[in-house]
């Protein structure tokens, strides 16, 4: 029989915190006419500071499709069908690579600016609205859990 643990415990507890913002995140792009996960790719070309790929692995020229499938942590088809729709959407453009032609680079159109400026607003008041209970030592104390968490997983080779 299974008991309590509270090992176990901590990571349904992030897990069902991950699925509740994922659905929140829905919510905010639902509004813009766009997927969670669209929404992150153009975080990812915006170079958004906040997320981690690019602690590990800075970023000076635009981004290639692979590139952004490895941030994402999905497969390079998935990835492929997402850009599909943002570039039909004319939010995102595909540029050769000015030092190899068969590379294709990826950029923020003037409309993918401009949604991403209008969702980080609403990002931002929502963010607010979500942590105004909590101090900046407490969210500096999760930061550093999940980041030791993360570093535990590759020194185990669980994740990349």
């Amino acid at each position: 029989m299974l008991k309590k643990n509270l090992n176990a415990s901590v990571i349904f507890h992030v897990i069902k915190l991950s699925e509740t913002w994922k659905r929140n995140g829905d919510a905010i792009t639902q509004q813009f006419g766009i997927t969670t996960q669209q929404w992150l790719i153009l975080l990812l070309l915006a170079k958004d500071p906040n997320i981690l790929y690019f602690k590990d692995n800075p970023q000076e020229k635009p981004m290639m499709a692979k590139e952004l499938a490895e941030a994402m942590n999905v497969s390079r088809a998935n990835i492929t069908n997402l850009l599909n729709v943002l570039i039909r959407k004319k939010l995102v453009v595909q540029l050769e690579d000015i030092h190899d032609k068969r590379r294709k680079r990826l950029t923020l159109t003037e409309a993918g600016k401009k949604l991403v400026d209008k969702m980080e607003f609403v990002r931002q008041e929502y963010n607010k609205r979500l942590f105004a209970k909590f101090s900046k030592a407490d969210k500096l104390q999760f930061t550093e859990f999940i980041d030791t968490c993360l570093q535990a997983m590759r020194h185990d080779n669980l994740v990349k």
